[in-house]
């Protein structure tokens, strides 16, 4: 559930509008279709999306760049968005593409930066919960099919990229695998559709805190999404809301219950293995400040949008098989909270109705 289908004809519609509008009031055209310069192998090899995925992003970053279209003079709109895709997917900037755009280095950087920070400001349109009851079934449904969990609407964690932060910062930005990194909260489906990415924190900041300070935690104590569980990991506490594994677990019915919300929780892992995989610009994103976060930020939600697009052009994910390492490391020490009672009552309904006989192949013997 990336995004409703009818959001998708929306912004379909819009972008159609927009062409009909730029004639009438002469928009300026860009000056040249670089797409058009590369073959179909080509585009995917060196850019890790379809042709008529990076046209889409290009149409999407051009409608609401239009404002100010009118008053530049520099690169099109074709060219950011190239430049800014070449960065994304590789780490860094061809020289094949460089010499083509032969923009300077400065003026590369500030589009990176513009193009993300339009590309971010569609997290809204293109990573979204379900947007109603029905909604939330299905996606429980689909969720219930694969690991047998009823009432879950997403999987949560967070998704770490490796930064160089300052040496008197370093401590700040040391995470539980004694990396420094940026963290940024998402959400999943089944399928791997992001449906909530948070702004980012600093390596060392616990899941929980993350989560308590999440709008999605907020959207959800207000019930504004029903009243389903999102399946956590190690770092988050049994809650209201927050659906994590028994431990210990010394019954056969809690060990097939943890076994399933295992199963169902590497969708998550599996889905940041792919976005970083597929935009190796989040391997590491270089020199960074505490208290200038946000154009890191914006980058990580810029591929997180373009991950979910990718997914709606159905374009082919990327091999491999090193999967994401997923925070905490598993020999740190999670803080100790008070769960509240009617949450380990509602889990433990969850695993008597469910979880109490074998399915005779979940792995865990009687």
């Amino acid at each position: 559930m990336a995004f409703a289908p009818a959001v998708w004809l929306a912004a379909q519609a819009e972008l159609y509008e927009d062409d009909e509008e730029a004639e009438a009031n002469n928009f300026p055209e860009p000056q040249k279709n670089y797409l058009g310069d590369y073959n179909d192998d080509y585009l995917f090899e060196r850019f890790r999306l379809t042709r008529p995925c990076i046209s889409f992003i290009t149409d999407c970053v051009r409608l609401r760049m239009k404002a100010t279209l009118q008053q530049m003079n520099g690169p099109s709109v074709d060219e950011m968005v190239i430049v800014a895709l070449d960065y994304y997917v590789n780490g860094i900037l061809s020289t094949k593409v460089v010499d083509m755009i032969q923009m300077e280095q400065m003026e590369i950087h500030e589009v990176i930066n513009n193009v993300s920070k339009v590309l971010s400001g569609m997290v809204r349109e293109f990573i979204t919960f379900p947007a109603n009851g029905e909604e939330r079934a299905n996606v429980a449904h689909e969720i219930k099919k694969i690991c047998g969990i009823p009432t879950s609407m997403g999987m949560v964690g967070c998704m770490h990229v490796k930064v160089r932060p300052p040496q008197h910062d370093k401590e700040a930005f040391r995470n539980t695998m004694d990396n420094h990194t940026v963290m940024t909260q998402v959400i999943c489906d089944c399928e791997g559709n992001l449906m909530s990415v948070e702004n980012c924190c600093v390596g060392s900041t616990p899941e929980q805190t993350i989560w308590d300070m999440s709008d999605i935690a907020q959207q959800l104590k207000h019930g504004a999404h029903g009243t389903h569980w999102i399946i956590a990991g190690k770092g988050y506490a049994l809650s209201r809301h927050l659906l994590t594994t028994v431990s210990p677990a010394k019954e056969k019915a809690d060990r097939r219950f943890n076994a399933a919300h295992g199963m169902i929780h590497s969708v998550l892992q599996r889905t940041i293995t792919l976005v970083k995989r597929r935009f190796r610009c989040l391997a590491n994103l270089g020199h960074v400040q505490q208290n200038s976060l946000d154009k890191k930020a914006e980058i990580i939600k810029a591929c997180c949008v373009l991950h979910n697009i990718a997914k709606k052009f159905s374009v082919p994910a990327l091999n491999g098989t090193v999967l994401e390492t997923m925070h905490p490391a598993e020999n740190h020490q999670v803080p100790v909270v008070e769960v509240p009672s009617y949450a380990e009552k509602s889990r433990a309904a969850i695993i008597g109705i469910y979880f109490s006989h074998s399915s005779g192949n979940d792995g865990v013997s009687d």
